[in-house]
């Protein structure tokens, strides 16, 4: 395999040639580019960039949504020697303009007009910007700053082949490959630059959660501009897959059964969505359906265990096959009925979430890391499994933990350095090259790695006892009335918590209790308060008394991104929802007076 992910980009160009590279979907029907398309894409952008006169390590970068073209740019841009910089579709021009003055980015590439709009807003504070290169423009007045990509392509017309393949060669493994900015939530973006030498080195380490094979196919959907989706798409690419770029997380579902792709890459939110939707259309079937859904996931789970531990023997098999038959085979095919395994990643997927998808023959593949990492250090296969644990570290990768639990990661995915900032770079990496992550967790006696939660976001109570909300996010999430949840404490003499319904299951069920309103209104019902009680007080069972929730509020709105209340890869941003819910969370720690 070559040392360089321009090296592998040509040798699977060799490899797969006319077979499919990409599908996107564009006026309603799905077209396919093989991959000699997405080398003579990628051939163009290099040369057109080269023409520019740029030299090797200027920084291009890239404002789109996941599509072919972000690929072909991405892959140009390394043949010519330039680093990419990705920035979210969701960012305000404040953001753009921090990123793009701090990477001195010389092109920037958008997808849109309306993209074009945002970087021309902040163009005057960046006066690195020399070109700004449209994927699809519409009524384009092009001038001596924007062009086309059409535009940019034809200015290298006149090379081979072959002259792309010598220009890919001339990159080093320790040569940049990208720098990737953190979301910046405690603080600015920082810029990890990581390098090709990086790349190669986490595909081994993720190679044992594929275990693919050239053909098959994934379905695209989280931005690109994450290190998560960018990694894991680059491995499908560059190892012969097929990708498939879905129109939007609204579309999901439906992009799903179009494609019906062999792999699947998403953040715990997704899975608890579709664990929302599947109790929400059992809610609202007959009470017959309902008891045969529950007879059938307690038949899965029983099996999963079973298959665990030993060989599941004949009559809970054809007890879990009649299962399949009636429940599972409907679930399946709601996915397109053809995925492998699905894979969980950026942030720890409840324990109880896990066995749910396990018992109804939907194994989840759990892997841990960060931009740091280039992606994922850790993960569990398809063959080794441990609940509520995200796996062991990848070959080449080591893992230690310090006296106060925090997780240190060594190895070649570790990044080179904080883009210019020497300091923080110190900060993070130490003289021994141990990565400091700031998650908390253990290891456990067979090597699996468990997640507490981040240093940063650990509670500390009044009574100076230290809480970690994800585990009691995560537990209370595993209920099928609850579809988001914050906890909250710090500084504070109790854990409370701001609970999101899941709508369609809570309203299905007030219907039966003969409880009428809208959302808002059944969120201030006393008989709903009652029954979200108890099912508070069923997932905190095996929490300590000072980690347990003691109040909590009904909020009928979902966090969003919108409302900047999730990062784009839907993880809570608790001081925005600390702010947003201010007078909420007051009204649950009453002031006493003395």
């Amino acid at each position: 395999m070559g040392a360089t992910l321009n090296e592998r980009f040509i040798e699977i160009v060799e490899r797969r040639g006319q077979h499919t590279a990409f599908k996107v979907k564009r006026g309603g029907s799905w077209q396919s580019f093989s991959f000699d398309w997405g080398l003579e894409q990628a051939a163009k952008t290099a040369f057109g960039l080269k023409s520019l006169g740029y030299e090797k390590g200027s920084r291009i970068a890239i404002l789109s949504e996941n599509r072919p073209e972000w690929a072909t740019t991405d892959f140009g841009a390394l043949a010519a020697g330039l680093v990419g910089v990705p920035l979210y579709t969701t960012l305000i021009g404040e953001q753009i303009a921090y990123i793009l003055h701090d990477a001195e980015a010389k092109v920037v590439f958008v997808s849109s007009m309306d993209h074009l709009s945002s970087v021309l807003s902040i163009r005057e504070r960046v006066p690195s910007i020399e070109k700004i290169v449209v994927f699809y423009p519409e009524n384009l007045e092009e001038n001596n700053l924007v062009i086309s990509l059409d535009t940019l392509k034809a200015m290298g017309d006149g090379h081979t082949v072959d002259d792309f393949v010598e220009l890919s060669r001339r990159t080093q493994p320790e040569d940049l490959a990208t720098i990737v900015y953190t979301s910046g939530t405690t603080g600015d973006p920082k810029g990890v630059a990581l390098t090709h030498h990086n790349f190669m080195a986490e595909f081994d380490a993720i190679w044992q959660i594929f275990e693919g094979k050239e053909g098959d196919s994934l379905l695209s959907f989280l931005p690109l501009s994450h290190i998560l989706q960018r990694v894991v798409d680059a491995f499908a690419l560059l190892f012969g897959f097929t990708i498939s770029y879905a129109e939007s997380l609204e579309t999901l579902g439906e992009n799903l059964r179009e494609i019906c792709p062999t792999h699947i890459v998403a953040v715990p939110r997704v899975y608890e969505k579709i664990h929302g939707r599947i109790h929400a259309g059992v809610q609202q079937g007959s009470a017959v359906k309902r008891a045969i859904f529950n007879w059938a996931v307690n038949v899965g789970r029983r099996y999963s265990e079973a298959e665990r531990s030993g060989r599941p023997g004949p009559a809970l098999s054809i007890q879990q096959r009649i299962a399949t038959a009636l429940v599972f085979k409907k679930i399946h095919a709601a996915t397109g009925g053809n995925i492998e395994f699905y894979v969980s990643t950026g942030a720890p997927l409840a324990k109880g979430l896990a066995e749910f998808f396990d018992a109804l023959g939907i194994r989840i593949i759990e892997a841990w890391g960060m931009t740091e990492v280039t992606g994922a250090a850790t993960s569990t296969t398809r063959t080794e499994v441990r609940f509520g644990s995200v796996g062991k570290p990848g070959p080449g990768v080591e893992l230690k933990i310090t006296d106060d639990g925090e997780i240190c990661v060594r190895g070649d995915i570790v990044m080179r350095e904080y883009w210019r900032k020497p300091e923080a770079t110190a900060e993070t990496i130490d003289s021994e090259g141990w990565l400091h992550t700031g998650d908390v967790g253990h290891i456990d006696d067979d090597g699996f790695l468990h997640i507490t939660d981040r240093i940063k976001e650990l509670i500390v109570t009044a009574g100076g006892k230290n809480v970690a909300p994800q585990p009691i996010e995560n537990a209370l999430k595993t209920h099928e009335f609850i579809a988001q949840a914050m906890a909250i404490g710090d500084r504070r003499n109790f854990i409370s918590a701001l609970i999101v319904p899941q709508a369609e299951v809570l309203e299905s069920w007030a219907g039966e209790n003969g409880i009428e309103g809208d959302l808002p209104t059944l969120c201030r019902d006393q008989r709903v308060i009652d029954h979200y009680q108890t099912a508070l007080e069923a997932k905190m069972g095996t929490f300590s008394r000072y980690e347990t929730v003691r109040k909590f509020t009904l909020v009928p709105d979902e966090f969003s991104q919108e409302a900047g209340e999730l990062t784009p890869t839907l993880k809570l941003k608790r001081r925005v929802l600390l702010a947003n819910y201010a007078d909420v969370i007051d009204q649950m720690y009453p002031k006493t007076t003395g």
